[in-house]
């Protein structure tokens, strides 16, 4: 089945950097010893079936055209990586990817996810982006409803399935 596909309009509001809650850090890619290894463990819950390897990373982001390294983040709770989001930029265009995002399970229900959410918001308004886009799975609830909390609205039009699909969803979150 197809991933659903959401997108977003810059509503032009200020942006703000949104508050770490205690023992919350975020670090780039580019800013952390074995980053490829730390990526490699998160992603593996919820957007893998295992634990992938380095090929993994260069099919899903370093061939992603427009992907840069520190704008993949991580939020480490009291120094142990928990969750990923990467931002993908495209300038000229002015639209934006939310990409890859992901929570390890004992980290869940702590509010990393709703914060992943503000920070992609943050960084796309940051980089000046005009759009963006994302896909995600009917399962992914949670994630879901932090997509639409900060604005993302469902694509209803791809596939012929998608109102349907959405129906159940927002069945499901009411």
């Amino acid at each position: 089945m197809e991933q659903l596909k959401m997108f977003w309009e810059n509503d032009g509001k200020e942006n703000v950097m949104p508050n770490l809650n205690s023992g919350l850090t975020l670090k780039s890619f580019t800013e952390l010893d074995s980053a490829l290894e730390i990526w490699l463990d998160i992603v593996q819950y919820g957007l893998s079936d295992k634990k992938e390897t380095e090929e993994y990373y260069k099919t899903c982001m370093t061939d992603l055209p427009n992907y840069q390294e520190d704008k993949c983040f991580f939020v480490l709770k009291d120094g142990v990586p928990a969750a990923t989001i990467t931002i993908v930029c495209d300038y000229e265009k002015k639209h934006g990817l939310i990409h890859m995002v992901a929570c390890k399970p004992e980290f869940r229900g702590l509010g990393i996810g709703t914060l992943l959410s503000k920070l992609g918001l943050y960084h796309l308004k940051k980089e000046g982006m005009k759009t963006a886009s994302l896909k995600t799975d009917d399962w992914r609830i949670p994630a879901i409803k932090g997509y639409l909390r900060i604005g993302f609205k469902p694509d209803l039009t791809s596939e012929p399935d998608y109102k349907e699909r959405w129906d159940n969803i927002y069945k499901e979150i009411n």
